[in-house]
């Protein structure tokens, strides 16, 4: 019998050690300082001034780029603003396809008036006497279509 009080006073003694130490160690959530909540307050509202800032300029680029679209849908290019075309409604492609069509080797049609395009627009130009300027007009283009 001695011996089970021996025991169960062990183990009574070891589960309040246990049970006090456990106590004393959990982790204990620092309190926030005045310092810090003014900290957090500032950054808190540097963020709403950025998130307004980002909000400002997606507004800017959008009204850039509707700007941007009407200037295009002005010219009459089909999406397309080259120097090299001064015909509502026709497009760098229009042209290509067209000079092709009437013989002019300028390589695939890509929509990008470059050097082959605009010296095929001379020639064209040229062999129908008409101002070999590289700029497609009214009267070239009615001779090229």
């Amino acid at each position: 019998m001695t011996k089970t009080i021996y025991k169960l006073s062990a183990f009574l003694l070891f589960a309040l050690v246990f049970a006090t130490g456990c106590a004393t160690t959990r982790a204990r959530k620092p309190e926030a300082t005045p310092e810090q909540n003014t900290q957090v307050s500032q950054l808190q509202q540097q963020l709403q001034a950025k998130d307004q800032q980002i909000q400002d300029l997606q507004y800017q680029l959008n009204n850039a780029q509707s700007a941007t679209n009407t200037n295009y849908a002005s010219t009459g290019l089909k999406g397309e603003k080259s120097s090299t075309i001064h015909v509502p409604g026709v497009s760098v492609m229009d042209v290509q396809k067209a000079l092709i069509r009437a013989g002019y080797d300028l390589g695939p049609a890509d929509g990008h008036a470059g050097k082959k395009t605009k010296s095929a627009i001379k020639k064209f130009q040229r062999k129908h006497n008409l101002a070999a300027d590289g700029v497609v007009g009214e009267r070239t283009w009615n001779r090229l279509k």
